[in-house]
């Protein structure tokens, strides 16, 4: 078993959701760990519309008014009433201190799994009503403001890839789909937060690995390898980009694809991709 040192996810999020919304980029502002006060009160994002006729028409961000404050708790965080109260409370200090109605603001909560125990406090106690709108989304209807939750492990590759595999125990086609995601949007690099702790959460075994090292995608997974020490799957990195020459030479010489798979243990799809 692989032990790896404690994740810190709050900067991966942050580019997580830019991610989601990057449609939708030059219509928002995106503040990280936005101050509340001068004292050290921040919260962990905060999404400015700059027009606000834009409709966002995003699943995570059809709830958004002008002005959207969200929260995240990692797995390996709870999220209990008294949360509850005190990311309330950001809303009206953020109010408060920046004159903006409470009618053009929104909260989002993004959770791992879903808090049953706040949900039930907020349905029993408080009398609120909690309706599920989409995979992993449930708006909390009655609140003084619109609000959110989300749960990224019931969520989408299709629609929230990215929030979706914010965590560990992630599959290695997982992870392959969010990577191949992720470049259509922009270049891979080991350094972004967020590939650095999707990688370094979910460390692949060699055979896991094996067929994940794509010509664009290669240099960025290596640095992780490196910096983990992961040098099993070096090789067989390595040893996969062989069997790809050994596989282009064969089919430049008329064997069919299905027989070039076999002889070089390639999946059939990685073959009729050469």
């Amino acid at each position: 078993m692989i032990k790896h040192d404690k994740i810190f996810w709050h900067e991966a999020f942050y580019e997580a959701v830019r991610l989601e919304l990057h449609e939708y980029e030059k219509y928002l502002t995106f503040e990280e760990e936005h101050p509340l006060s001068k004292e050290a009160l921040l919260m962990d994002m905060l999404v400015v519309k700059k027009n606000k006729d834009v409709a966002i028409n995003k699943n995570i961000g059809q709830i958004f008014k002008g002005h959207n404050i969200i929260e995240f708790k990692s797995e390996a965080d709870s999220f209990s009433r008294w949360d509850y109260s005190k990311v309330l409370g950001y809303v009206h200090l953020y109010s408060s201190f920046n004159k903006v109605p409470l009618s053009d603001i929104t909260l989002t909560i993004s959770l791992t799994l879903y808090p049953r125990v706040m949900v039930k406090y907020i349905e029993g106690t408080l009398g609120l009503t909690v309706r599920n709108v989409d995979k992993g989304i449930y708006y909390i209807e009655g609140e003084v403001i619109p609000l959110q939750i989300l749960e990224s492990k019931k969520m989408t590759n299709e629609d929230n890839v990215f929030i979706r595999n914010l965590r560990s125990g992630v599959k290695p086609k997982d992870i392959e789909t969010t990577l191949n995601e992720y470049k259509k949007i922009k270049p891979l690099d080991a350094r972004a937060a967020y590939l650095n702790r999707l990688l370094k959460a979910n460390p692949l075994k060699p055979e896991e690995a094996k067929f994940m090292f794509t010509e664009d995608s290669r240099e960025a997974v290596m640095e992780i390898i490196d910096e983990r020490g992961w040098l099993d799957a070096r090789d067989v990195a390595r040893d996969v980009e062989i069997k790809k020459q050994a596989a282009r030479k064969m089919l430049l010489r008329g064997y069919p694809p299905e027989e070039v798979a076999d002889i070089n243990d390639l999946p059939l799809d990685v073959v009729l991709n050469l």
